[in-house]
């Protein structure tokens, strides 16, 4: 996945393999209010951004220790990638019959010890966004085996359970579309939902094009506004 600023600063980095393959589909227009539509589920608007001002709030000091302000648009292209990644995760999880297990309830133990440290407002906002690269690999090893359980395997090798569970998350969109608001700047690039210029309009200043990097300097990140960067 990318958005490494954000990711690599913000939760633990996912095997390759899931950033490659977990989110494959399409990503188009949305309907109004809709920042994603994932399978049969809905991501408001309004949902990523109460989601992204609580991270911002959360994260601030962190980026603030590592020396450098991040754009809230990066804040807010991570909460987008990581929601879809939990719905996707979660529909998955239900069509196997499966329930996120021990590596999962560990990580979101880790979580809700940080957040009891944060304002109470922005604590379930924290534990969700940031569970969710956890859940994601929780369910794909279990689908993995599930899978492989039901093709006769009775002891499969880890490389076999990880490849079955990606295999089965590479697949899902196939009958279940995945599409996100253009407005957010996230496309598919290689079958992995990425920062992109989605934008209509055409950046002219300086500033405007350095917007529209994948990962902007930090002079460009502390030139915005307080209300458009985080740190």
């Amino acid at each position: 996945m990318s958005n490494r600023r954000f990711l690599n600063g913000a939760a633990p980095a996912i095997a390759v393999t899931l950033s490659a393959l977990l989110l494959s589909g399409c990503a188009g227009s949305a309907s109004p209010g809709v920042a994603a539509k994932v399978g049969d589920d809905t991501i408001s608007s309004s949902r990523v951004d109460a989601a992204t001002g609580h991270l911002c709030t959360a994260l601030s000091d962190q980026f603030k220790a590592q020396g450098a302000a991040v754009p809230l648009g990066f804040v807010r292209q991570g909460v987008v990638q990581l929601l879809t990644l939990a719905s996707q995760a979660e529909q998955i999880a239900a069509e196997y019959d499966v329930s996120p297990g021990a590596a999962y309830e560990r990580d979101v133990a880790e979580r809700t010890d940080t957040a009891a440290r944060l304002p109470e407002e922005v604590r379930a906002d924290y534990i969700d966004v940031m569970s969710a690269q956890a859940l994601a690999q929780d369910v794909l090893d279990q689908v993995g085996r599930a899978k492989l359980a039901a093709e006769g395997f009775d002891k499969p090798t880890a490389e076999q359970i990880t490849q079955a569970g990606v295999d089965v998350f590479n697949t899902w969109p196939e009958a279940n579309e995945i599409e996100v608001d253009p407005k957010y700047g996230v496309q598919l690039v290689d079958g992995t939902l990425s920062p992109a210029d989605t934008n209509l309009s055409v950046a002219v200043s300086d500033q405007a094009k350095a917007g529209l990097v994948t990962e902007p300097d930090a002079g460009y990140a502390n030139s915005l506004p307080s209300n458009q960067r985080c740190g």
